[in-house]
């Protein structure tokens, strides 16, 4: 009984954890991988969190801090957010004009009596199961390990003399191998997204060195988008308003595409760093469609794909029956 409520915990965890890889946020459970949060939670402490709660004064919560997720305490609330800090830290995490805003808060952790809900070490063993497969991306980590969990809690195990037998639904099996076949999918898809950064200067030695523009002037960047083995549509997006592209949606196959960027150099003197993210989805979808969801959310399209291609896995399912069970059968080894 224990095993079971065991197992189905961890399932929760890596299910929970699957969703927070499509949404990019933390969902219900996660774990902690520094020191900053000692004694009150320390490093591998899985915690559970409440989506729904924005936290206030003194609460836990877990937020974005510099483009990662952070479990910190509310040390502050000022006009626009709050100012956080680590039990263990000394100085807070923000300044009063700059603090975390209320979207970037994914929820507060869960406490009884002022203490977080807890299970010590279980982010430890994560950490090392992921290292363990070394560039294996942890995706493949969480789907195996929610297959195993699956398998543990609908098997039948069944033990004779001469030695022992597990029977699987069928139904259970071919869920977890179209979850995975799912997962590989949308890694092979991800994979192919990249980033161009360029840097300049807006100064008023401007034209002195290469890469120093005069304030409010204006210059050119090109940059290649290198072509893809199979027809794809490639979404781009400029993180800066200064940047203007010449093309942001199109179609690529077998050749290169070079796109233009428009910079309008800040009036402000100082070194700026542009970024252009690079989006590429199977053409498997109607152009319009993938564009729009993409410039919404770049993960929706991964959404739209994960859907299109259950709904393909099915239809094999009903084709090929659906079976009562399958049954491993392991012979006992005598030495």
């Amino acid at each position: 009984m224990f095993s079971r409520l065991l197992t189905l915990l961890l399932v929760g965890f890596i299910a929970t954890s699957i969703a927070g890889f499509a949404l990019d946020r933390p969902v219900l459970m996660s774990y902690v991988t520094s020191g900053s949060m000692r004694p009150t939670l320390d490093v591998g402490d899985l915690f559970f969190i409440n989506p729904l709660s924005k936290g206030g004064v003194g609460q836990i919560i877990v937020f974005k801090l510099n483009g990662h997720w952070t479990v910190h305490r509310v040390y502050a609330e000022v006009s626009g957010g709050y100012i956080t800090k680590g039990d263990n830290n000394v100085a807070t995490d923000q300044k009063a004009t700059n603090p975390v805003r209320m979207s970037d808060v994914a929820g507060t952790v869960v406490t009884v009596n002022g203490e977080p809900v807890k299970i010590p070490k279980v982010g430890v063993y994560i950490e090392k199961i992921a290292k363990y497969t070394g560039k294996i991306h942890n995706l493949y980590v969480a789907f195996a390990l929610l297959a195993a969990g699956s398998l543990l809690i609908t098997a039948k195990e069944k033990k004779r003399k001469k030695g022992k037998k597990i029977v699987v639904r069928y139904r259970t099996l071919y869920t977890i191998i179209s979850a995975l076949t799912v997962a590989v999918l949308l890694i092979a898809i991800t994979s192919t997204w990249s980033l161009i950064s360029f840097d300049y200067a807006s100064t008023v030695a401007g034209g002195q060195r290469e890469g120093w523009y005069l304030p409010g002037s204006s210059f050119e960047e090109n940059f290649t988008v290198k072509k893809t083995p199979i027809p794809s549509i490639c979404v781009l997006n400029a993180e800066s308003s200064r940047v203007v592209l010449n093309d942001t949606a199109f179609v690529l196959w077998n050749k290169n595409k070079i796109i233009k960027a428009k910079v309008k150099v800040p009036l402000d003197t100082r070194l700026y760093v542009e970024n252009i993210n690079i989006y590429r989805y199977p053409y498997t979808l109607p152009e319009k469609v993938i564009v729009e969801m993409a410039k919404y959310d770049p993960r929706l399209p991964l959404l739209a794909f994960s859907a299109e291609f259950a709904s393909i896995l099915s239809l094999v399912y009903l084709a090929t029956g659906s079976g009562d069970e399958v049954v491993f059968k392991f012979r006992r080894r005598f030495v």
